[in-house]
């Protein structure tokens, strides 16, 4: 047998992991045997196959046609998705951020809202990407924004507009997401979004990376060793940017609270961590999947019971007079952005766990952070399940960190967050093309080591599972 995969995501209630350690022979003998979707696959394939033909050196100019400007809404456009049934409060609530994107778009700003807007009934077929996009004349391809536009921003809950859609949307455009529990909180986001880019709100060019390390724990060593260690080194030189590396003994919830809302909060927080699961139903979990987990923790062996609210940075952790206007934030931590109903992983590779929530939900944390009455954060980069150490090492190759570095890299020189991420959304297309075209060989005595399948289907589930929360054409305020 092979060395045990570990994986991300602390349960709460027992201080034991989410998921154990399980052998890859275990892991890729029920991978083999999963249903597959045909048409998402060939969808993948498709865009992935385009890609590769026409852009062996650049990872994302196919996302949008040629000639395309993504720093011009004019150019790209901007368009807006309402379930169709929403709250005709919400879109007024929304009506500052609305009336500034489409003075700045012209032609090419769009409301998708009533019959134009997303299609559902509880618990019968949701409407997939394609469906969607065949309805408003626009297919396959690069983004053309005379047709739709390349930002997309969904308004509302999983449950409305499910992430399914949200995630193979984003292939292809640029998306994020709001949904809050109050109409003035979509004015607090929308208000904080217009005063910082017409009054050009500047945080000073300060980025912080946050690591947690938490002992006897293989998981967050790998992230803050092979992630947050490195990411920091490869920015220390950034030119005119100040680089904060908060490791270890600088990765308590106090220091937390310093760079998530307290007095060195920066323009640019990335932490990796483990981000808190519940059971199904658990009187916490709506509230607090997701919650940063801190080095305050002792570690899996030492702490063998419920965790405590001192050990996480929770939403409630973040005080009415905390300062994230303007933050753009990245979480690597299990539900850090939020949590689907149906377990996406062990519900195909273990066959036993079903529904890990009562609904689908948008963690609370990001909520509060974007919808702050003293002026809510920008956006939330995150996951919508749990996060694996594939994101950023893969096998014997070691780290693999270009996808991050990348993103960062754009997010540094002014691009908007949509646009910066477009490389998770190209490394998702080439691993679900090569695991679709890895499981279909299978059946025709393709071997394939499990140590290898294991980790390809971990890792394009992990990759398709990056989501935006926030307007995907907001920028760092730096």
């Amino acid at each position: 047998m092979s060395e045990e995969l570990f994986f991300n995501g602390i349960d709460a209630t027992t201080g034991e992991y989410l998921i154990p350690p399980v052998a890859p022979e275990t892991m890729a003998a029920a991978i083999s045997g999963q249903p597959r979707d045909p048409a998402e696959a060939q969808a993948l394939k498709d865009w992935w196959s385009k890609y590769a033909d026409t852009n062996k050196e650049k990872i994302v100019d196919m996302t949008a046609k040629e000639g395309t400007d993504y720093l011009d809404l004019s150019s790209a456009g901007w368009g807006v998705i309402f379930p169709h049934n929403v709250d005709p409060t919400i879109v007024k609530a929304l009506r500052p951020l609305l009336d500034w994107r489409k003075s700045q778009a012209g032609k090419r700003y769009h409301e998708y809202t009533g019959s134009e807007g997303y299609r559902f009934k509880p618990n019968e077929k949701y409407e997939t990407k394609d469906e969607w996009l065949v309805r408003h004349g626009a297919g396959p391809g690069p983004v053309d924004p005379d047709i739709v536009p390349y930002y997309m921003l969904l308004v509302g809950d999983p449950e409305q507009i499910p992430y399914n859609f949200q995630i193979q949307l984003d292939v292809q455009h640029a998306v994020g997401r709001i949904f809050f529990d109050k109409p003035e909180d979509y004015w607090n986001y929308a208000n904080s979004v217009v005063s910082a880019e017409k009054k050009k709100l500047s945080l000073g060019r300060t980025a912080a990376f946050f690591g947690v390390a938490n002992h006897d724990d293989v998981a967050t060593n790998m992230s803050a060793e092979q992630l947050v260690k490195p990411l920091a080194a490869s920015f220390a030189k950034e030119a005119g940017w100040k680089i904060g590396k908060m490791a270890a003994e600088k990765a308590t919830k106090s220091d937390l609270s310093n760079v998530l809302g307290g007095k060195d909060t920066p323009a640019l927080l990335f932490a990796a961590s483990h981000g808190m699961g519940f059971p199904n139903g658990d009187a916490l979990q709506l509230n607090n999947q997701g919650a940063l987990l801190c080095q305050d923790w002792p570690g899996p062996k030492e702490w063998r019971k419920p965790i405590g609210k001192d050990f996480y940075f929770a939403a409630d952790d973040l005080a009415d007079n905390a300062n994230v206007f303007g933050l753009v934030a990245f979480f690597f931590a299990c539900y850090g952005a939020g949590t689907p109903k149906l377990d996406e992983f062990s519900k195909q590779a273990f066959k036993r766990r079903g529904e890990i929530a009562p609904k689908n939900f948008i963690a609370k944390l990001p909520q509060r952070l974007l919808s702050h009455p003293r002026g809510g954060a920008l956006a939330v980069i995150g996951h919508v399940e749990r996060a694996w150490g594939y994101s950023f090492t893969w096998g014997k190759a070691g780290p693999q960190l270009a996808v991050f570095e990348s993103a960062i890299k754009r997010l540094f020189d002014g691009w908007p967050v949509g646009y910066a991420f477009e490389y998770f959304n190209g490394r998702y297309a080439e691993l679900a093309s090569e695991l679709a075209y890895t499981l279909g060989e299978m059946e025709y005595d393709l071997k394939v080591a499990p140590t290898d399948l294991a980790g390809m289907w971990t890792a394009t589930n992990d990759a398709r599972n990056y989501v935006v929360l926030g307007d995907p054409f907001v920028k760092l305020m730096a």
